[in-house]
């Protein structure tokens, strides 16, 4: 068996996802080839002399008869590139249709969808230890490529002005990301008086985990947020506001937090900042969840089994 995945060119979430997935194919003795390339792309609705074409791009014309599976991995309709006008034409035209949440197939009334969800390596992320701090180590990894995940860090870093003000611990925080809105970020959090470090944008933003206590997370547009499952495989608790598929990841009060409001926000933190055993607790949980149900060498049978019943 031959399968073609076919993804943007730009690097980004769909493009990464392509590139493991034919990696694990390749593990798992399966031929799999990644097209991203310019030419690749703008050809693939041509030819294929594939088995199986796997495309995370919207493909509205095929001049041959193999399967073709589109994964759906955003919420198309409002995001803001050339794609989004041809998704409903290649939601008909594919043979079957993964959205990584249920929350995605939902929004996007894609009932028929399957469901498979987003994977990382946690083998790859050392586990924190959690021990009683003179202070608390808060990291936030997120993107300023875009106005809304912008606003999402001033308002999260308002909740952390707040929550400063109300404990006698120290707080340390850590911004990782970078993108064309941070200057704007950095202007703004630093006028409100919050000791915060960015750090812009870095190659691995796992390197920022060990040494931290909680991961922060607010969003007001997400899907399926990588970052969270990295935090989580390094052992980091969790708190996030409810926003996409975060209920699917994250079970309330056993391996994370999410709040419903910037106030219970607000309670999620000062409880952890207060408790190093519910923080160790919470995070092995969580570390636990990631190996158990978002690890790549469990999601890989998923996919496999989709093209097995294809053929």
């Amino acid at each position: 068996m031959k399968v073609s995945v076919v993804t943007p060119i730009r690097m980004g979430g769909p493009y990464n996802w392509g590139r493991t997935l034919v990696e694990m194919l390749s593990r798992c003795g399966i031929s799999g080839r990644h097209v991203h390339d310019l030419r690749g792309v703008l050809t693939s609705p041509l030819r294929q002399d594939s088995d199986i074409v796997h495309a995370s791009i919207p493909i509205t014309l095929r001049l041959w008869r193999r399967p073709l599976i589109l994964t759906i991995h955003g919420e198309y309709p409002i995001e803001r590139n050339v794609w989004r006008h041809f998704y409903p034409a290649s939601i008909r035209m594919a043979d079957i249709v993964t959205t990584p949440s249920l929350f995605l197939k939902e929004r996007l009334v894609l009932d028929d969808a399957l469901v498979i969800p987003n994977a990382i390596f946690p083998e790859r992320f050392k586990a924190v230890r959690h021990w009683d701090k003179a202070s608390a180590n808060i990291v936030t990894v997120t993107k300023f490529a875009f106005r809304d995940k912008a606003e999402s860090l001033i308002r999260l870093a308002h909740i952390m002005e707040n929550v400063q003000k109300c404990t006698d611990v120290p707080l340390d925080y850590t911004v990782v990301g970078g993108g064309k809105f941070l200057d704007e970020v950095k202007e703004k959090v630093h006028g409100n008086g919050l000791s915060a470090r960015f750090t812009g944008f870095v190659d691995s933003p796992k390197d920022y985990f060990q040494d931290r206590d909680i991961f922060a997370y607010y969003s007001v547009h997400d899907n399926f947020p990588i970052a969270i499952l990295e935090a989580m495989a390094s052992g980091l608790p969790v708190v996030t506001n409810r926003v996409g598929a975060v209920c699917e990841m994250i079970e309330n009060g056993r391996d994370g937090f999410i709040a419903r409001g910037e106030d219970e926000f607000h309670e999620y933190l000062l409880r952890l900042i207060d408790d190093p055993a519910l923080r160790a607790r919470m995070g092995s949980n969580a570390r636990n969840k990631v190996i158990e149900r978002f690890n790549w060498h469990r999601v890989i049978n998923f996919y496999i089994k989709l093209y097995e019943s294809l053929c």
